[in-house]
Parts: C-alpha cells; structure tokens; sequence
C-alpha cells in the first residue's frame, strides 16, 4: 500500500468514526427526549450550542429543561429515527436526520386518547472538540402533524414490560 493509499484509508476510517460518534449523539437526544432524562439530552450540546425547535430557541441546557416541561404531560413520546445523511468535514458535520414522532396523551374524562404524531427532520451542525462531537447548532424542520383520537388504548397485560418515562424504564437496567 502506498503512503497516499494509506492516508486516503486512514481519512475514510476516521470519517466512518466520525459518522458513528455523530449518530450515537443523535440517538441520545431521541432517547433522552422519550424517558425525560435531563442529563442525556443536555449532554448532547456544546456549552454554546443552540437549539431551534421553532416553539423553544436556545441553548442546550434550557432545551432540556423545556423538554421537561413541555413533554411531561404525555403519557408516551416516541421518536423514531430514519435516514441521517451526515457530511463530515474536518471538524464540522452537517447533518439532516428524519423523525417520525408520537405523543400520546393520557386518557381523558372520557377515555379518550390523542396521538399527535407528526414528521420532521432535524438540522445539525456538528463540531468535534477535543475529539468529542457535539451539537452546535440544531434546527427542526417540521414537515407534516396530524391528530388521532382513540376511544381507548390497547391494554396491554400485567405481564407486559411497560416502557417508563425515566431512569426505571428497562433500557436503563442491564441484565
């Protein structure tokens, strides 16, 4: 292998890393967002990094918090990530990552349950420091949201593993 072979492999390994790490973060606020762990989702942003969820703008630590707040009162959330086209430039990532994401109310007075399901994408910039990556910069696009009423939800039985809304959920446990 030639030394410029050598480099060219050594660039595309650090980028596969890079793409790895980036996903790992952007994996990490989703699930942060779905069991209200403050930590993890503040942990996703640079001290300076700013998010735009259109209804909340700023940065990192207050993002969680409105999450907190804004988020709490439903019984469920789920974001489902999908495609993420990441571009890595040295130390700088501009990513576009789709979400598919569900807030389900508790029941009402009646029974009744709403599902606010909507599509976005999320636009980030990305910067490694001190090799770590991080959120510099993130802003929500917001393509489609519906509404779905329910008469009831599924019960589901007492054997079932029930996802919690924070650290007692299962996927904090190891067994």
């Amino acid at each position: 292998m030639t030394r410029d072979e050598a480099d060219q492999r050594e660039r595309y390994l650090d980028m596969l890393i890079a793409k790895d790490q980036i996903r790992v973060v952007i994996d990490d606020l989703a699930r942060g967002t779905d069991r209200l762990d403050r930590d993890l989702m503040a942990a996703c942003y640079w001290p300076d990094g700013f998010d735009d969820h259109n209804s909340f703008r700023g940065n990192g630590d207050d993002f969680a918090d409105w999450v907190l707040s804004a988020l709490s009162h439903f019984a469920s959330t789920h974001h489902f990530l999908g495609q993420c086209r990441i571009e890595v430039d040295g130390d700088v990532a501009h990513c576009e990552t789709y979400c598919d994401a569900h807030h389900i109310s508790g029941p009402d007075a009646d029974g009744k349950v709403v599902d606010m399901a909507m599509g976005l994408r999320y636009v980030d910039r990305f910067e490694r420091r001190a090799g770590r990556w991080k959120i510099k910069k993130r802003v929500c696009a917001f393509d489609w949201t519906y509404y779905i009423d329910a008469e009831r939800s599924w019960a589901f039985g007492d054997d079932f593993c029930i996802g919690a809304r924070d650290k007692t959920d299962i996927t904090y446990t190891r067994f």
